[in-house]
């Protein structure tokens, strides 16, 4: 066994005996579909680099075939630091990247095929400057056109929906589709029938004034949407390109360019993804295509549908219930609930708001449990509950 084997080795068992039960399982679990749920302090940054060392050390697997994915820069960092201290120099071998970072290198990697070699990527101020010759070139009968005060107020509005659309890959038709089915439901919705009589109104009659107006920011929407595809003519024309576009062009090759998909699909062995609650749909299809070529793949997915900050909390619900739909005869789920970070009181004050969300994984999957418990000796004797302070304004 070479040196630098023996020391992997030895650094491995060391990290190993610190973790709890469900951690090492975590851990030990290499082959196969396997999503980790994770509460806040339940150490996942650790249990994702020992199970690179455990890859590493049990298979012939090589440094630059595992890949990680995470969500922001900051994950990227404390993952290669953590990674470092654990394996040494081949966590540069490592490919732990961003989403937007991983699709940049295919890009970059193939550019002949994706005939971007001209593009740049667009400034903030370029993309202020285009939102302006969009919304000057309206129609006078465009809902969302502005003759007084800040007529380019709805740019702020247009640079979300269309980021939105992006990321979740979704297309003005489809948008269109699902404004069409809402305003066709409007009068089987609750929220626009009378339950009681009121004034001149009887119970059941339909609020018709209040439909209106629904029907009225719809239309605002549409027309919002259908600009689309004219903003991205004028990002062709000026030769720029933002983050989410990378993705999208990746999904697009990956999907059409089967032999660039199966070269991909061969260089990574195993995959890992950090922060899955917040995935978007987009970035969600690249894992998927990446794993599509087996029917039980070697993923491993870490996530808390509770710690959701970047996207609608029904959405990332419904990732993760999808992907553990896919591979419900052989995934291993697995759930940390051992916290180190918190005290028992604060963790305990935590469940009961969170508990009152009805969009939780513990209340779609009847086998879930997931009470946080406080396990850092350091902390056991801090019994205190937390206490609201309220002041007037800032200074204070």
């Amino acid at each position: 066994m070479s040196s630098n084997k023996e020391r992997l080795e030895k650094k491995f068992e060391e990290e190993f005996a610190r973790l709890n039960k469900e951690q090492q399982r975590a851990v030990n679990t290499i082959d196969g579909p396997v999503m980790v749920i994770a509460g806040p302090g339940t150490g996942k940054t650790q249990i994702l680099a020992s199970r690179i060392g455990k890859i590493l050390l049990d298979t012939d697997t090589l440094p630059e075939n595992i890949l990680c994915l995470t969500y922001t820069d900051a994950g990227v960092v404390a993952m290669r630091k953590r990674l470092l201290q654990f394996i040494g120099p081949d966590a540069y071998k490592v490919n732990i990247y961003t989403f937007h970072a991983f699709c940049n290198d295919v890009i970059q990697e193939n550019l002949a095929l994706f005939e971007k070699i001209s593009l740049d990527p667009i400034s903030e101020l370029e993309n202020i400057e285009l939102y302006k010759e969009l919304i000057d070139s309206f129609s006078k009968t465009n809902p969302l056109k502005r003759y007084r005060g800040d007529v380019y107020y709805e740019i702020k509005n247009l640079q979300n929906l269309f980021s939105t659309m992006k990321k979740e890959g979704w297309t003005p038709a489809f948008i269109n589709r699902k404004i069409d089915e809402y305003l066709a439901s409007l009068p089987t919705r609750d929220e626009f029938v009378y339950k009681r009589k009121f004034r001149e109104f009887k119970a059941g009659d339909l609020k018709k004034d209040k439909i209106e107006d629904e029907k009225e920011k719809m239309e605002k929407l549409r027309a919002a949407v259908n600009e689309f595809d004219r903003f991205q003519e004028l990002m062709r024309k000026r030769n720029r390109y933002d983050f989410d576009d990378m993705i999208n062009w990746v999904i697009k090759a990956f999907e059409e360019n089967k032999n660039l998909l199966a070269d991909y699909q061969e260089k990574y062995q195993y995959i890992l993804v950090d922060e899955y609650q917040d995935t978007s749909g987009t970035q969600n299809r690249i894992v998927e295509l990446l794993i599509s070529y087996w029917d039980q793949p070697n993923v491993f997915v870490v996530g808390d549908d509770d710690q959701s900050i970047y996207r609608f909390q029904g959405a990332n619900v419904e990732n993760m219930l999808s992907f553990a739909d896919s591979y419900k005869d052989s995934l291993n789920k697995i759930v940390l609930v051992n916290n180190y970070r918190s005290t028992q009181p604060i963790l305990d004050i935590a469940k009961s708001l969170i508990n009152r969300n009805d969009e939780r994984l513990i209340k779609q999957w009847a086998d879930l449990s997931k009470d946080l418990l406080s396990s850092n000796q350091r902390l056991s004797e801090f019994k205190n509950p937390p206490i609201i302070r309220e002041y007037e304004n800032q200074h204070q």
